[in-house]
């Protein structure tokens, strides 16, 4: 089984290698006329989002009653694998970015990618925070979210590292709301130390938006403790705190396309 394993990872790592590369090469023209955040969303987000089914796991996105999915927020995340950045272009319902240390956009190929992403530098040195909190305010003027992942680094044991209040700082003095994103399974699927995916099931849990306006640096430390909660209630009991949470398989798409009355979103079975 191990070698069958090896044999199909060799496949989902090229076939995904191919795939980012071809929306990169198609979208590079494309954003002379359109900027890329009026592209992610449509058909480049639903083929990169694809990339952790060819794992041939089961994916299941649950959307909290309290989620507010027409808001530009800043959603922190738990890092379980490499694709944890694939999983929340299916799952969220509109453009976002990422925050990145600066030397990863130095890298060739994927600091190209993430700068066409519109990827937050994270420099080093003095002025840092006003650096990421200027470029967060930026993106929300143009309607995109941010992505972070408060642990920093990936997990190394399943289990959420504590979160740092960067993330949480960022959002305040950008005035937007942060909102957990969970994930769950992925680390049985592809965790960080390996080259081999294994078939599992996935399952995102996009939480309650909480506000950040007028909160203290000690209320933020507050605010991050409770985002960690509940991702890890929810990645313990694989539900939501919600006992009604709204499910979606196909991508959510432009948040203008997003129906005004969450009862429109209908319950639907995991994907395949």
């Amino acid at each position: 089984m191990t070698f069958l394993h090896a044999v199909w990872s060799i496949v989902v790592w090229l076939s995904g290698f191919v795939l980012q590369i071809s929306v990169a090469l198609v979208c590079l023209p494309l954003m002379l006329f359109v900027p890329f955040e009026k592209l992610q969303g449509g058909w480049p987000s639903t083929v990169v989002g694809f990339i952790p089914l060819l794992t041939r796991s089961k994916r299941t996105i649950h959307w909290d009653q309290g989620f507010e999915p027409k808001r530009i927020s800043v959603f922190v995340a738990n890092h379980t694998s490499m694709l944890d950045g694939h999983i929340a272009i299916h799952a969220l319902p509109h453009p976002f970015c990422g925050v990145e240390n600066a030397s990863h956009l130095a890298i060739p190929g994927y600091g190209w990618l993430m700068r066409m992403a519109n990827a937050i530098p994270i420099p080093k040195g003095v002025g840092r925070i006003d650096a990421v909190k200027d470029a967060a305010r930026e993106r929300a003027s143009r309607g995109i979210s941010v992505l972070a992942f408060p642990e920093a680094h990936r997990t190394m044991n399943g289990q959420l590292r504590p979160f740092r209040r960067g993330a949480f700082i960022m959002a305040r003095d950008a005035g937007l709301p942060v909102v957990p994103f969970a994930i769950a399974g992925m680390y049985q699927v592809f965790p960080k130390g390996t080259w081999i995916v294994r078939p599992g099931h996935f399952e995102v849990y996009i939480g309650p938006t909480l506000e950040t306006a007028g909160k203290t640096d000690d209320e933020l430390e507050v605010l991050a403790a409770e985002c960690s909660r509940i991702i890890t209630e929810w990645c313990e009991r694989r539900e939501t705190v919600n006992p009604d949470p709204l499910l979606q398989t196909s991508r959510p798409g432009n948040r203008d396309a997003l129906p005004n009355h969450r009862a429109g979103l209908a319950p639907v079975t995991p994907e395949s």
